[in-house]
């Protein structure tokens, strides 16, 4: 296992926080160490020992912070007296200048997990039901809409700090197949605690690769496209070779050349039976513009090389397509049957690469079904590599 590391999870009411919590202690032997808060908030049943519960928050909490109309506090000499025991810690915080106050007194010891998963109004609800079997449906429906709104303001405050976040887990509960969900979180959470997180520390040069993989329907193109309007001086959009014919609703990301891919496209895979290649050679050309080179790229063995040939300077972005069951029914509607299932498999496998790899990865971006919020993400994440922030 790698050194000691403060673990600080960020999620949502609902997210898998406190499953997370469990799986990681398995993962590191038992070796791991939940904080815990104080709070001037009622106990609930449903506390665990990371809560507790107190008229008013203690001198020795040197950390303090707000949410929901209560107090919170915690001690950062009980993180170092657990980290000196040859334990790692996780602090479980959803206030964003905490999580900053912790990266700056932890520093490289601290890693920042958001816990991800979508709002699924039926979970809530069951979850709820759960909860307060007593009380009648006006109670249940207020309290329902209350953790709606809970996840959406998360949700918000990781859209609009992205960058500040070294790993991403997607959670995708399923409760048809539970065991099969819980599997693929402790693999996801397993590459978590295992990535080197040195490589998402700015490097201070604005000659930079981002690579955005994507699936069907996540607006990766959406995305490259933000961020060239955002940054028109700055950022410029790679051009990858393909020998596929052009399409009526291709972007300006390929540039077509059937039968035959020219031979300065060193990088090369296939893809739904055509060819599409990349150039080092041009890409190193563009660096010297000290520009950010934007490449829409989704092939496991491509986005590898390139990372070997570019290494620090290379980000790679897993952008999620964060649609509801609604939203990907009215697709499916609007497509043919054998098209949107070619797509559909494509979301998974791409998933599946990002969840046994998620070492490569350096940010998750959601595509939800709120426009701004890509815009907001490519801002911040821009934001960050140019040295604003």
């Amino acid at each position: 296992m790698l050194n000691d590391k403060v673990l600080i999870l960020f999620g949502a009411p609902g997210s898998g926080k406190s499953e997370s919590c469990n799986l990681l202690n398995k993962i590191t032997n038992n070796k791991l160490k939940v904080l815990q808060k104080e709070t001037t908030r009622p106990a609930r049943t449903t506390d665990s020992s990371e809560i507790l519960s107190v008229e008013k928050i203690s001198k020795d909490c040197d950390i303090r912070y707000n949410q929901y109309g209560y107090e919170y506090g915690f001690s950062s000499k009980l993180i170092w007296k657990h980290l000196a025991k040859g334990n790692s810690v996780i602090v479980i915080v959803n206030d964003i200048r905490t999580i900053k106050i912790l990266n700056k007194k932890f520093g490289s010891l601290t890693q920042n997990i958001y816990i991800h998963s979508n709002i699924d109004r039926e979970k809530i609800t069951k979850i709820a039901i759960e909860r307060y079997k007593d009380k009648p449906s006006d109670f249940l429906n207020k309290d329902i809409d209350r953790r709606i709104e809970k996840i959406k303001t998360i949700h918000r405050k990781y859209i609009e700090n992205t960058y500040l976040f070294h790993t991403s887990i997607i959670n995708l509960y399923e409760e048809i197949d539970y065991n099969k969900s819980i599997l693929e979180l402790e693999t996801q959470l397993k590459q978590a605690y295992l990535k080197n997180i040195s490589c998402t520390h700015f490097s201070g040069s604005t000659s930079r690769i981002i690579i955005v993989a994507g699936g069907s329907f996540s607006g990766k193109d959406d995305l490259v496209n933000a961020m060239v309007q955002i940054e028109p001086e700055k950022t410029l959009l790679y051009q990858k070779g393909t020998t596929r014919p052009k399409k009526e609703d291709d972007k300006n990301e390929l540039i077509h050349s059937p039968p035959k891919l020219a031979k300065k496209y060193n990088i090369q895979y296939e893809k739904n039976g055509y060819r599409y290649g990349l150039s080092t050679k041009e890409i190193w050309n563009k660096l010297a513009k000290q520009k950010i080179v934007l490449i829409v790229l989704s092939d496991l063995e491509s986005i590898l090389e390139l990372k070997k040939d570019f290494n620090n300077i290379c980000t790679v972005i897993y952008l999620h397509a964060n649609k509801d069951k609604e939203e990907m029914n009215i697709a499916k509607q609007n497509m043919d049957k054998s098209e949107f299932e070619k797509r559909e498999r494509s979301i998974k496998e791409l998933h599946t690469t990002y969840t046994h790899n998620m070492d490569i990865f350096n940010h998750v971006l959601l595509n939800t079904s709120e426009s701004e919020d890509l815009y907001d993400q490519a801002f911040n994440i821009l934001d960050f590599y140019l040295g604003a922030r």
